[in-house]
C-alpha cells in the first residue's frame, strides 16, 4: 500500500513537471491594410483574400489590434499586374517586404490574389519561415543504410521545384500614325497587331499598315525626287515629278518590356511603295523596299485586358527592288514614323 502511495505521488510530479508538448503554439495575429488601384477594380477583392488566407493557415489571423500590420498593395504596371506585400513591426518599421507579378489579363487578378494568400498564409503556419528570425542550419547529410548484395540501392528522392513558367498569351490591336516617307512626303494611315507574348519580359508582333499622303498632290508639287521618262522625240531626256499613291507594309516586331511602362523593339518591315508620275495619274511605278529598324515607346494599362500604347520609330532602307524611279527616293533612305493604339488580350 506504501508502495502504491509514492509511486502515485511521483507520477504526479512528474505529470506536473514536464512541459505540455501537446499545447498548441501561439498563432501569430495581424492587422491587415489592402489596397488596390482602380484600373484593377474586377479583382476578387479584400474579403476574397481573408477568406483565402484563413482557410489555408486554419484559422482567422487578422484582428485591429493586433501589434503588427501586414499592407497589400495591387497595381497595374506597365504589362503586368504586381502586388507588394509588406510587413511592419510593432513600431512602424519595414520588417520584410515581397512582390509578385503576372503578365496583365483576364485571370491575371484571381492568379494573384491565390499567390498572395499561399505566401501569407506560409508565414503565419508554425511550421512556417519567420522572416524575423535566421533560417536554421541545413541537416547534416547522413549516409543510407548499406543494401544487401545483389540489389541496387534505391535512389533518393529529389524534392520537387516547380519551374517559373510565364502564361502564353495573344494581343490583338490597331492604331493610327504618322510617317516621313522615303519619298521625302508626309504619310498618314492606320495599323493592326497580333502580338504573342513568349515570357515574361519578350513579346512578338506582326504588323499590317497602309498609309497615303496627307498633303494632296497639288500641295506637294515638285517632290523630292524625280524619275526619268523615256527620252523625247528629240532624244532630251525630261524630268517628271513622282507622288507616292499609298505605301502598304508588313512589319515584324520582336520588343523587350523591362519593369515599368517602357517597351524597346528590332523592326523588319517588307513595304509596297505606289507612286503616280502625275496627279491623280495611273500608277506609273510600284517599288518594293525592306528595312530594318528600332522602337521606343510605352504601354499604359487602362484595365485588366486593355492596354494603351504609343511609339516613334526609325527605318533605313537596306533592300530596294522598282521597275523604275528608283532615284525619285531620298538619301540616305530614312524613315520616322509615330503612332498610337489600344491591344486588348483574349
Amino acid at each position: 500500500m506504501r508502495r502504491s502511495l509514492l509511486f502515485n505521488i511521483a507520477f504526479t510530479s512528474l505529470l506536473l513537471g514536464a512541459p505540455a508538448l501537446a499545447a498548441e503554439p501561439a498563432r501569430r495575429v495581424l492587422r491587415l491594410q489592402y489596397s488596390e488601384d482602380a484600373r484593377a477594380a474586377s479583382c476578387p477583392g479584400e474579403a476574397a483574400l481573408r477568406e483565402q488566407i484563413q482557410a489555408r493557415a486554419g484559422y482567422d489571423p487578422f484582428r485591429e489590434d493586433a501589434p503588427e500590420e501586414l499592407d497589400v498593395a495591387l497595381v497595374p504596371r506597365g504589362a503586368d499586374l504586381v502586388v507588394t506585400i509588406r510587413y511592419r513591426d510593432a513600431g512602424g518599421a519595414i520588417s520584410s517586404e515581397r512582390e509578385f507579378g503576372v503578365p496583365n489579363g483576364d485571370a491575371a487578378c484571381k492568379v494573384l490574389t491565390s499567390y498572395v494568400a499561399l505566401s501569407i498564409a506560409f508565414t503565419l503556419t508554425p511550421f512556417g519561415i519567420d522572416e524575423r528570425t535566421p533560417a536554421a542550419a541545413p541537416p547534416l547529410d547522413v549516409a543510407p543504410a548499406p543494401t544487401p548484395a545483389g540489389r541496387p540501392a534505391p535512389a533518393r528522392p529529389q524534392p520537387a521545384i516547380a519551374p517559373e513558367t510565364t502564361p502564353f498569351t495573344l494581343q490583338i490591336g490597331a492604331g493610327g500614325l504618322a510617317r516621313i516617307g522615303v519619298t521625302g512626303e508626309v504619310l498618314g494611315g492606320f495599323s493592326c497587331v497580333l502580338r504573342a507574348r513568349l515570357r515574361r519580359n519578350l513579346t512578338v508582333g506582326l504588323e499590317t499598315r497602309n498609309e497615303i499622303p496627307i498633303l494632296p498632290p497639288d500641295a506637294r508639287a515638285g517632290g523630292e525626287g524625280a524619275g526619268q521618262d523615256p527620252s523625247t522625240p528629240a532624244g532630251s531626256p525630261v524630268e517628271q515629278a513622282l507622288y507616292t499613291r499609298a505605301l502598304l507594309s508588313g512589319a515584324v516586331a520582336l520588343c523587350f518590356h523591362p519593369r515599368g511602362p517602357l517597351v524597346g523593339c528590332g523592326l523588319v518591315e517588307i513595304s509596297t511603295l505606289l507612286s503616280s508620275g502625275q496627279p491623280g495619274g495611273d500608277v506609273d511605278a510600284t517599288v518594293q523596299m525592306v528595312a530594318l529598324g528600332a522602337r521606343g515607346g510605352v504601354e499604359h494599362a487602362l484595365t485588366d485586358s486593355l492596354t494603351l500604347y504609343a511609339h516613334a520609330e526609325l527605318l533605313t532602307t537596306v533592300l530596294v527592288r522598282s521597275a523604275h524611279a528608283v532615284d525619285a527616293l531620298t538619301t540616305p533612305r530614312l524613315s520616322a514614323s509615330l503612332g498610337a493604339g489600344l491591344l486588348t488580350g483574349f
